[in-house]
């Protein structure tokens, strides 16, 4: 694993980033996905919204359940750990480091971060192509 003191800008992690990063893919969450759906008969979803019976593929990610939310959260923070171990545990010693230091706003691993919340959204609108559609 890289140093975290080696990143002192986002561009120095940016190279480790694209010369490291391995992508993945909606069938690397498949399985912990869909089984949590199957597990849960697909309530995973705020019972207003549930009831309201107008589950739409526009705003059903503002609506998961928390434990939903969490489940699908834990299972790509797996996946790309088991994918991605050094970039994950540098990224998150760069964070770590940063709110101790009153340095959060530096976002020298803002990458990771963005990748996560858009594969996060991107697998949540597969998964709902997949079991609601």
């Amino acid at each position: 694993m890289q140093q975290q003191e080696t990143f002192t800008t986002r561009e120095q992690f940016d190279r480790y980033w694209n010369e490291n990063y391995v992508p993945l893919t909606y069938e690397d969450v498949r399985e912990a996905y869909e089984d949590f759906v199957k597990a849960s008969k697909q309530h995973i979803f705020l019972s207003d919204y549930e009831e309201n019976g107008q589950v739409s593929r526009d705003d059903f990610m503002d609506n998961l359940t928390q434990s939903a939310q969490f489940a699908f959260q834990d299972s790509l923070t797996e996946a790309f750990y088991d994918k991605n171990p050094d970039l994950y545990e540098t990224a998150f010693a760069i964070y770590e480091e940063e709110q101790m230091n009153g340095k959060g706003s530096s976002n020298i691993a803002a990458t990771f971060h963005e990748e996560y919340n858009r594969m996060y959204r991107e697998f949540l609108l597969d998964m709902f192509d997949e079991l609601f559609i």
